[in-house]
Order: C-alpha cells, then sequence, then structure tokens
C-alpha cells in the first residue's frame, strides 16, 4: 500500500466513512440515465395520441420514472464527487504531513 492509499484509509478511519465502490456509482448513472430515457419515450407517446386516447396513467408513470431515473444519475455522479473529493483531502493530508515532518527535522524548537 503506498502514502496516498494509506493516507485515505486513515481518512475513512478517521472520519468512519465507508469506502465507497465506484463501480456502484458507475451504475447508477447508467440505470438512471436509462430509466430517465424510457421514462421519456413512454410518456411522449402516451401524448403523441389522439386527445380521446391518452393513457393518462402511462404519461404520469413516464413522468415518474424519468424523475426517478434522473435522481439514481445524479446520485452516481455525487458518488463520483464524494470519493475525488475524499482523495484529494488524503492527498493533502498526507502532503501537510510530509511537509510538517520535514520541517520539524530541518527546525528544532
Amino acid at each position: 500500500m503506498n502514502d496516498h492509499d494509506q493516507a485515505l484509509a486513515d481518512l475513512h478511519a478517521d472520519l468512519g466513512y465507508k469506502r465507497l465502490k465506484p463501480t456502484w456509482a458507475k451504475l447508477e448513472i447508467l440505470l438512471g440515465l436509462s430509466a430517465s430515457g424510457a421514462g421519456l419515450l413512454a410518456a411522449q407517446y402516451a401524448l403523441s395520441r389522439p386527445d380521446a386516447d391518452i393513457a393518462w396513467g402511462l404519461v404520469f408513470g413516464g413522468l415518474a420514472l424519468f424523475v426517478l431515473g434522473g435522481y439514481l444519475a445524479l446520485a452516481g455522479h455525487r458518488s463520483h464527487l464524494y470519493q475525488s473529493n475524499n482523495a484529494l483531502a488524503a492527498y493533502l493530508s498526507a502532503k501537510i504531513h510530509s511537509l510538517t515532518k520535514a520541517g520539524s527535522h530541518e527546525h528544532p524548537r
């Protein structure tokens, strides 16, 4: 385990975070976008019928699928942002620690 991985593990341990899974975040995005597309197509199909034949259940179901799919895609994106922020915080923490350790050897107090 290199210094960066150790710093990230220390950050998770100190803050009580669970390690996020990038595969799950990608799957959330893929499923969310697929659901949004399917909801959009279903609602568009239902609304393209003549006025007397509009299936309002399909319209509202498509809208709900579109909204929930968008939420799922955004949740996956948020997971990626959290992973990136945790990695950056761990990198900065390790860098600050190495600089303070190096600085304490140069200037005894």
